[in-house]
C-alpha cells in the first residue's frame, strides 16, 4: 500500500524472503502467510490498511498476516490485536522481517508479536533483479525526512533521513539495466535531502549525474521533490539530451504565503515561480506535476484561490490531491475547530482542483503536435502500443509487430485523442 517506496521495499521483501525458504505462492496456491505493507500518510490510509487485513482474514484463515510499514510503525498493538495477524514489524525492523518468522506457527490463534527496533544503516540491503511493473523500475536512494511539516507524521514513522551509498544505488541501477529496465524512477520519502546524513556530505546533484554518465541505454526519471532542493546543480542535470526525463513532480502542498508558514514548509509562493522560471529556461520542454492539500486549517477561499492562481502562473500539468487529514500528535492537529474548513468544503475545494488540473492535458498536448516523443512503450495489446513520453505524456502508436513493452522509441506525435486522453504518433523509421 502507499508510495513508490513502500513499493521497492516490498519487491526486496519479495526477492530476499528466498533466502529464508518462503516463496510467493502460484495464485491457486493457499498461502501460508502474507504480508501487508502498510501507509498511514492519511486516515483514510490506516481505514485502507485495516479493512484490507479484515478481509485477507476472512478470505484466506489459514495464512497468518504480517503487517509492516508505516501504519505498523504507528499503532503496532492495534494491529497485533486484529484477527488473524501473527507478526507486526515496524519501519525500523522491515528489513529484517524474515528473521522474526521462525519464531511463529503458521497460524497462531493469539495476538500478534510486536517487533521494534533502531533505525538502521540503508547500507546492508539486498539488491533486486526485477520489479513488478515490466516497464520501469524504481530505484531508492534514501529513506526518513528531516522536515518537520506541522500536518505531517512520516519523520515518526520513518526515522530521520539517511540515504543509501552512491556505490550501493550505481550497483542497483546497473542489476536492473543488466535486466532490461530501460527507464529507472530514483525515489525516496524526501529524496532532495539525499547525502546530506554521509560523511563526507554528497548531494542529489551528484548521484544523477553519476547515474546519468552510467545508464547507458536507459533514462532516468526523478520522483517527488521539495522545491527547496531544486538547487542549480540539480536544475543542470536537467538540460536537453541528458538522459534526465523532462519530468519534475513538486511537493508544493499550498500556494499561500500564510497557509506555507504554517505548514512549516520553509519557502514561500516566490520561491516556487523563481525555481520553476529557472527550470523551465534550462529545459523548455519540461512537464510540470504537484501535490496540493486541500482544506488545511485556516484555508480561506481566499488563500485556497491563490493555490490555484500558483498553479496555473507556474503551469502545473499533473496534479496530486489530497484531501486534509488530521495526524493526532501534530501540531496542525492541535489547531482549534473554529479555525478548520468543514469536510463538505474540503471535498469541494479537492474536487475543484482536480477538475482544473483534468482541463490542462488537451492544452500541453496541443503544444506536442508536430514534435518527436521518446516513448517508454508500457502495454501493447489489440494492434496498438501505449506508453508514457519523457515528460510523462500518455501516448499511443500502431504496433506493427515489433514493438516491445520496456522499449524505448522515437515517436512522431500527430494528434490528441480526447476521449482517451492520449497523445497520437507513428513510430519514427
Amino acid at each position: 500500500m502507499g508510495c513508490r517506496v513502500n513499493q521497492v521495499e516490498t519487491e526486496r521483501l519479495s526477492h530476499t524472503g528466498a533466502r529464508y525458504g518462503y516463496y510467493p505462492t502460484a495464485e491457486e496456491q493457499p498461502p501460508d502467510l502474507i504480508i501487508i505493507n502498510t501507509c498511514s500518510v492519511t486516515s483514510e490510509s490506516d481505514r485502507q490498511a485495516r479493512q484490507l487485513i479484515r478481509r485477507l482474514a476472512r478470505e484466506h484463515p489459514q495464512a497468518g498476516l504480517v503487517v509492516t510499514g508505516c501504519y505498523a510503525q504507528a499503532q503496532s498493538a492495534e494491529l497485533a490485536a486484529m484477527d488473524g495477524v501473527v507478526l507486526v514489524v515496524g519501519n525500523a525492523e522491515k528489513e529484517r522481517l524474515w528473521e522474526h518468522l521462525p519464531l511463529l506457527s503458521p497460524r497462531q490463534d493469539s495476538a500478534g508479536i510486536e517487533a521494534t527496533g533502531q533505525w538502521a544503516s540503508l547500507q546492508e540491503v539486498a539488491l533486486v533483479d526485477h520489479f513488478a511493473e515490466r516497464s520501469r523500475a524504481f530505484l531508492q536512494v534514501q529513506d526518513g525526512c528531516d522536515r518537520r511539516c506541522t500536518f505531517c507524521t512520516i519523520p515518526a514513522l520513518r526515522g530521520a533521513s539517511r540515504s543509501f551509498s552512491p556505490d550501493y544505488v550505481l550497483a542497483q541501477a546497473a542489476r536492473y539495466q543488466q535486466n532490461g529496465y530501460r527507464e529507472l524512477v530514483l525515489t525516496g520519502i524526501n529524496m532532495g535531502s539525499y547525502g546530506r546524513d554521509r560523511q563526507p556530505p554528497t548531494a542529489l546533484a551528484e548521484l544523477v549525474s553519476r547515474l546519468l554518465a552510467a545508464r547507458g541505454e536507459s533514462r532516468i526519471r526523478l520522483s517527488s521533490l521539495d522545491p527547496l532542493d531544486l538547487d542549480e546543480a540539480l536544475l543542470q542535470q536537467f538540460m536537453p539530451g541528458s538522459g534526465l526525463c523532462p519530468y519534475v513532480h513538486l511537493s508544493i502542498q499550498a500556494g499561500d504565503e500564510r497557509i506555507l508558514k504554517r505548514m512549516g514548509r520553509g519557502y514561500g509562493r516566490d520561491l516556487v515561480a523563481e525555481k520553476v522560471a529557472r527550470l523551465r529556461s534550462i529545459c523548455p520542454e519540461v512537464v510540470l506535476g504537484a501535490d496540493v492539500i486541500a482544506g488545511f486549517p485556516t484555508e480561506s477561499p481566499a488563500a485556497f484561490g491563490q493555490t490555484l492562481a500558483l498553479l496555473q502562473e507556474i503551469g502545473v500539468t499533473f496534479l496530486h490531491v489530497f484531501r486534509y487529514s488530521d495526524r493526532p500528535g501534530t501540531p496542525a492537529s492541535a489547531i482549534p475547530a473554529r479555525f478548520r474548513v468543514a469536510e463538505r468544503e474540503i471535498k469541494r475545494r479537492a474536487e475543484t482542483l482536480r477538475q482544473w488540473a483534468a482541463s490542462r492535458l488537451p492544452a500541453i498536448a496541443a503544444q506536442r503536435i508536430g514534435s518527436q516523443e521518446e516513448v517508454l512503450v508500457e502495454s501493447c495489446r489489440d494492434g496498438l502500443a501505449r506508453g508514457k513520453s519523457g515528460g510523462f505524456l500518455p501516448v499511443r502508436m500502431v504496433d506493427d509487430g515489433r514493438v516491445r513493452v520496456g522499449w524505448l522509441y522515437r515517436v512522431n506525435i500527430s494528434g490528441y485523442d480526447s476521449n482517451y486522453q492520449e497523445l497520437v504518433g507513428t513510430l519514427c523509421t
